[in-house]
């Protein structure tokens, strides 16, 4: 069955060019191009310029979203303008003065909120000729780009290849970063209690990165020992 809904993380943090507190306006990247991402994707420039045109914010049907964690009963803001340039797929939106627009304004002035990831359906692409795990997608349509408090936590894809692709020291930032805007902040109970879930799972993970490592350590230490005790027999033998 074709995948007619997609979602794909930005492969480097995206970091947002303004924030207008007063205006409630918020500008950064959806996604970035030419760079490969974790399921061996290169996004190229030109891949959005026809969904932008049918139903970006200046076309006679604007339809694609700005959301909270790809959640459709999260809305952030409307999208002014959606383009692409050679960083990637830049957007500015006009965030709303409902309460979870004011939460998210302040998570984003407080630096929480830094990465980006986008919905959307693969209509043209090609595989590398020379390297059979490498895809480059030529056209997507896109259905919405979301914000993400963070690494890919949603309902879909929660916190999806954490353990492979984020250092450990990276993880345990975050969740402090976290719990000192939960502590400082003036945000509703709702954001705050979404923030401090997310807490939880990246506590959950960092527990199981360092179990890991420590078995990969005693395994290592079993495999000298076993070397250290071959070594030894080898030259009573001799």
């Amino acid at each position: 069955m074709k995948s007619i809904y997609s979602i794909k993380a930005t492969q480097l943090p995206a970091s947002y060019k303004d924030v207008d507190g007063k205006k409630g306006i918020v500008t950064g990247y959806f996604a970035n191009f030419n760079s490969e991402d974790s399921d061996g994707d290169v996004i190229l420039h030109g891949s959005f310029a026809k969904s932008i045109g049918d139903t970006g914010p200046n076309s006679s049907n604007p339809r694609i979203k700005h959301l909270m964690n790809h959640r459709p009963d999260q809305p952030l803001g409307k999208l002014l303008v959606l383009r692409e340039d050679s960083t990637g797929l830049y957007y500015e939106s006009q965030i709303g003065t409902h309460t979870l627009g004011q939460d998210f304004i302040k998570m984003v002035e407080s630096g929480l909120v830094s990465e980006h990831s986008i919905g959307y359906r693969r209509i043209k692409w090609d595989a590398d000729s020379t390297n059979s795990s490498l895809t480059y997608l030529k056209e997507l349509q896109l259905w919405e780009g979301s914000s993400l408090t963070a690494w890919g936590a949603n309902s879909l894809t929660p916190l999806t290849g954490l353990k492979s692709e984020y250092k450990l020291d990276e993880l345990m930032e975050k969740q402090k970063q976290i719990e000192a805007f939960c502590k400082s902040t003036d945000a509703t109970d709702e954001t705050v209690q979404m923030l401090l879930l997310h807490s939880k799972q990246l506590s959950q993970i960092i527990l199981d990165i360092q179990a890991t490592k420590q078995q990969q350590s005693t395994l290592q230490e079993g495999h000298n020992d076993l070397f250290e005790a071959l070594t030894i027999f080898n030259k009573q033998l001799i």
